[in-house]
């Protein structure tokens, strides 16, 4: 694929202004992906919350095969695959927005997850019709239950360094031998996507094996501090005889399959947190307009109000990133397929040509998800840290959502890494953005506008042309060592990440404008908000990455940008939170 002969394109938003037009918001849902929101809302309620007690034990782990065939006859299981092989084909955003009410399924949400994500996903994208035709059918009636084999003790981020292996024999069939670590759904997969190194490869490859073949032993389950209804284990494999034909992809091709692979798992991540965030604030509302202390509600409480109004704006800002990546993948899969590519084929590279936006919404989402459900202790008060809490397991299990689908510390720096590839592989135009920057930076500052979306499109620019300046800057001194020089690139991804999501929140606002849906109290609250933690976090950010060089002298040029761009427009942000409050418990 030709990215520069594509008119939709990934890291983009840094440099070039997003087309309000093809913008999409999740206001605008359509009217299957409400259909199926009102199926899974239905299931989670009946199947998962009548008896959530015991769907958190480890005894649940042995009734998900059974849930799992239930979802494959509601048609939740192959929403993204074709007809042809009894999907449904939809959209990836409302594949998106089925995935935010499926996240509400505590433990079984991520065996779920595991068979439709890493499970389906990988078949479906890179098998042959051999493999399709054996397989998908029915892996999507939840007949086939998988999971997803390529961690292992010694490999987790650098997974191209494990150490299984697949010998050839002289009919051209392959023997697995070898250790995977932290397995989810293991214990109740008929079938593993397993990666290994075949005879001396520098690479991995991809096989699809099935447990009848013989040879698996499952470990026991491991003892988590969470998701304890979701199956996690050691898998070995002793002489695993799978045929050539099960190879899934091209031989070396296997690390690509996985990181491909794992793009579709971040964005979902991402769209999971909004629905696990908003049922947290849920419960923190209720709670907090029933608790009663010093004779009035809780609720009534500034600080109470601050907590809420924040949690509420982070999930607007989440919804704001992850249904412009759905559609943003959606326009580009169209176009590769207009071009004559795949069908297959369309949807990997649409995936992967977003793969920094992938990284932003998973890390984002899953730290603001970690920030909503801390907060939504903190409402509780001591009754937060009981185990009669509904949110305190929740507290415990999406600890993980930092840590699976690539650490947030590997993210940040897949981020980074992405950024300067496009920049050096001339697909994004960073350079001619640097040097319009850097001819700027000496002339005197404008002021902002008084109208709101005027206001904040100027601090979104100014935002984009420090993280332009920044990134030139820190390339010119590093080069090719930038991505050694680890702290440094985070912060800079940690600029990325906040102005993707500005931005993407202020679109949302232009979009509800021209729809005319904007409830311009309360979607101005949310701007608001989200705009003043974004100059926060940015500020932070900018002091540290300040911070990692030697002499102020040296920094001199960062400390002029900083002070040149980072000027917030001014908000009573305490009377904005309040507001966004006090509709929340209206």
């Amino acid at each position: 694929m030709n990215t520069l002969e594509l008119q939709t394109k990934g890291g983009t938003f840094l440099i070039q202004p997003t087309e309000l037009s093809s913008f999409y918001i999740q206001e605008l849902i359509s009217e299957e992906a409400k259909m199926m929101h009102d199926a899974g809302t239905s299931f989670i309620r009946n199947e998962i919350e009548n008896r959530l007690e015991f769907m958190e034990t480890p005894e649940a782990i042995q009734v998900g095969p059974e849930l799992i065939q239930k979802c494959g006859e509601l048609g939740f299981l192959g929403l993204e695959v074709s007809e042809k092989y009894g999907g449904m084909d939809m959209s990836f955003k409302d594949v998106l927005h089925f995935t935010t009410t499926m996240s509400k399924g505590y433990s079984f949400t991520g065996a779920l997850g595991v068979q439709t994500s890493i499970g389906i996903a990988p078949v479906f994208l890179y098998g042959s019709d051999f493999l399709k035709e054996k397989y998908l059918t029915k892996m999507i009636a939840g007949e086939l239950l998988s999971a997803f084999a390529l961690t292992e003790p010694n490999a987790g981020s650098d997974a191209n360094s494990g150490k299984t292996k697949a010998t050839l024999d002289e009919e051209g069939n392959f023997s697995i031998n070898g250790q995977k670590a932290w397995i989810s759904n293991a214990g109740i997969a008929d079938i593993f996507i397993v990666f290994a190194k075949i005879e001396d490869d520098k690479n991995l490859s991809a096989f699809v094996v099935e447990k009848a073949f013989g040879g698996i032993t499952i470990g026991p389950e491991e003892k988590k501090m969470g998701f304890s209804g979701w199956s996690t284990c050691q898998v070995f494999f002793e002489n695993v005889k799978v045929p050539k034909e099960n190879l899934l992809g091209e031989r070396n091709k296997g690390l690509k399959i996985g990181l491909n692979t794992l793009n579709t798992g971040r964005i979902k991540l991402g769209a999971s947190c909004i629905g696990v965030g908003n049922k947290v604030i849920q419960h923190a509302k209720e709670y907090a307009e029933q608790r009663e202390q010093f004779g009035k509600t809780i609720s009534s409480f500034g600080a109470i109000k601050d907590k809420l109004a924040r949690m509420s704006a982070y999930i607007f800002a989440i919804e704001s990133a992850v249904f412009r990546l759905g559609n943003d993948i959606d326009i580009l899969r169209e176009e590769l397929t207009t071009k004559g590519e795949a069908f297959s084929n369309a949807k990997i590279n649409s995936l992967k040509e977003f793969s920094i936006e992938s990284a932003i919404v998973k890390v984002f989402g899953s730290e603001a998800q970690d920030f909503i459900i801390d907060q939504g202790i903190q409402i509780y008060g001591g009754m937060g840290f009981s185990a009669d809490c509904p949110i305190e397991h929740l507290y415990r299990s999406l600890r993980i959502s930092r840590i699976y689908e690539g650490t947030n510390e590997i993210n940040r720096l897949v981020i980074i890494k992405e950024f300067v590839k496009k920049g050096m592989k001339g697909e994004l135009d960073v350079m001619s953005a640097f040097s319009k920057v850097y001819t700027e930076i000496n002339n005197d500052s404008d002021e902002y506008s008084l109208n709101t979306i005027e206001k904040f499109q100027q601090f979104t620019d100014n935002l984009k042309s420090l993280a332009v300046f920044v990134s030139g800057i820190c390339l010119q001194k590093f080069m090719q060592k930038l991505e050694e020089e680890q702290e440094i690139s985070m912060h800079i991804s940690d600029l990325l990440i906040q102005i993707y999501v500005l931005e993407s929140t202020l679109l949302r606002i232009q979009k509800l404008q021209l729809e005319n849906i904007l409830n311009e109290e309360i979607h101005f609250a949310n701007l608001n908000i989200i705009a003043f933690d974004v100059f926060a976090k940015i500020s932070n950010s900018m002091n540290e990455l300040i911070a990692c060089f030697e002499t102020e002298k040296e920094a001199s040029s960062l400390i002029l940008a900083r002070n040149k761009y980072l000027r917030f427009p001014h908000v009573n942000v305490k009377e904005e939170r309040r507001r966004l409050a006090d509709y929340i418990l209206d």
